[in-house]
């Protein structure tokens, strides 16, 4: 009798294994932990290829290690340039979600995170900003301001020349840089910046380049990144014959043309990650290099989740260490932010040559500058009134792209 008794729940477990299969549900399903993560991204627009393309990478990474630790995968895209109304409405019928991975940009994160607080989900943010979020349910891989720009600033004046031409975008962070390199970093050194142009349509490209041979910098510093997309504008820069240094830390410069950079990510031949990482990917840059440390990161803490109460999830990425294609990196504890190498180098358009790395992780300072946040909020609240509520704007023969 208690023989059959026990007996009856294997023949209950076996009966019901045997319909799942029969029904075509997988077998796994009932064996594996479950994890659902929500892709954040334009899907349209002039950032949406790279957003795309940052996904896809995320996306295979996820896949891979789901299969590795035996979890089961529920993938979730969101279009970040979605109305709110209609963001609000998704995430509603979307339901329980452990976290969210993605956006490549603060203006996507801006627009995204008071949602995501609101559903305690946490984001992990593989992108660089200017470092003025403070929230408990973002977690922030890419560098902010002061990592890169003081190091870069420093470098550029010893090794390249003294009169600087700043040219950023119309984004907050570009708003944020030249803020910086007029009140805080260039007045240090008695040098101030002999022009500052921030371009947000096509049609200033020719007004711009005039300015630029006008004033005959010896350094022109670049901060307009999402302009590197458009073929007329990376024309207008190999036409300038100044020396071209790149603050735009996430990505790579432009194939053509002769330009000094810094980056998080440089091609490091004897990491093992590294090695891993270029099977996949030919031409890894630091967004990319993030895009999987985000992955990593989440896959190691998810073993040791009991809810996904936004305090709890973030407490458990916080402080872990990670080795990436560049090196180490550790994600800061207070701050929600991570130490990062630092690398300046020169790209010709054949070759690529190390120039300078920080001998150790550049800590993270998530208000750049020292100013304190309000004082930063305060710049931006005014940036954002004057530029129409838009935190970005661009238009190729008036019609809107960015």
């Amino acid at each position: 009798m208690k023989r059959g008794l026990l007996a009856l729940p294997i023949l209950v477990l076996f009966l019901c294994a045997s319909l799942a299969w029969f029904l075509g549900w997988p077998a796994s399903l009932w064996a594996r932990d479950s994890v659902s993560v929500l892709l954040i991204g334009q899907t349209q627009g002039g950032m949406a290829d790279r957003d795309q393309a940052v996904q896809g990478l995320i996306r295979q990474a996820l896949e891979r290690k789901a299969e590795q630790q035996g979890l089961s995968l529920s993938l979730h895209g969101l279009d970040s340039t979605r109305p709110i109304a209609e963001l609000q409405q998704a995430l509603d019928e979307l339901g329980d979600i452990d976290v969210a991975i993605g956006c490549a940009d603060s203006v996507c994160v801006r627009h995204i995170l008071p949602l995501l607080e609101a559903r305690e989900i946490s984001l992990i943010y593989p992108g660089s900003s200017e470092g003025l979020f403070d929230s408990s349910a973002l977690i922030h891989l890419g560098l902010v301001a002061n990592q890169y720009l003081f190091p870069a600033v420093s470098w550029v004046q010893q090794h390249l020349g003294a009169d600087l031409f700043y040219l950023g975008s119309e984004s907050a962070r570009s708003r944020m840089l030249g803020r910086m390199l007029n009140s805080q970093l260039l007045p240090a050194t008695g040098l101030p910046l002999i022009g500052e142009e921030y371009v947000g349509t096509l049609e200033q490209l020719p007004s711009l380049a005039d300015k630029i041979l006008t004033y005959q910098p010896d350094v022109l510093m670049i901060d307009a990144c999402e302009w590197f997309e458009r073929p007329e504008f990376v024309r207008m820069l190999a036409s300038v014959p100044a020396r071209k240094f790149s603050l735009c830390v996430d990505q790579r410069p432009p194939l053509n043309v002769d330009m000094y950079f810094v980056s998080h990510y440089y091609d490091n031949v004897h990491n093992p990650v590294n090695l891993r990482l270029k099977e996949r990917i030919s031409h890894p840059d630091g967004i990319a290099i993030m895009a999987l440390a985000a992955v990593d990161f989440f896959i190691a803490a998810h073993g040791h989740k009991s809810t996904s109460v936004v305090e709890r999830v973030t407490d458990q990425l916080r402080g872990r260490n990670a080795l990436t294609a560049s090196g180490s990196m550790a994600v800061d504890f207070q701050n929600a932010a991570s130490w990062h190498s630092v690398f300046i180098g020169r790209h010709t358009g054949q070759k690529e040559q190390l120039l300078w790395v920080s001998q150790g992780l550049m800590r993270p300072v998530m208000f750049p500058g020292l100013e304190a946040p309000s004082d930063w909020q305060h710049h931006l609240t005014i940036y954002w009134r004057n530029n129409g509520g838009l935190w970005r704007s661009g238009s190729v023969q008036g019609e809107p792209w960015l």
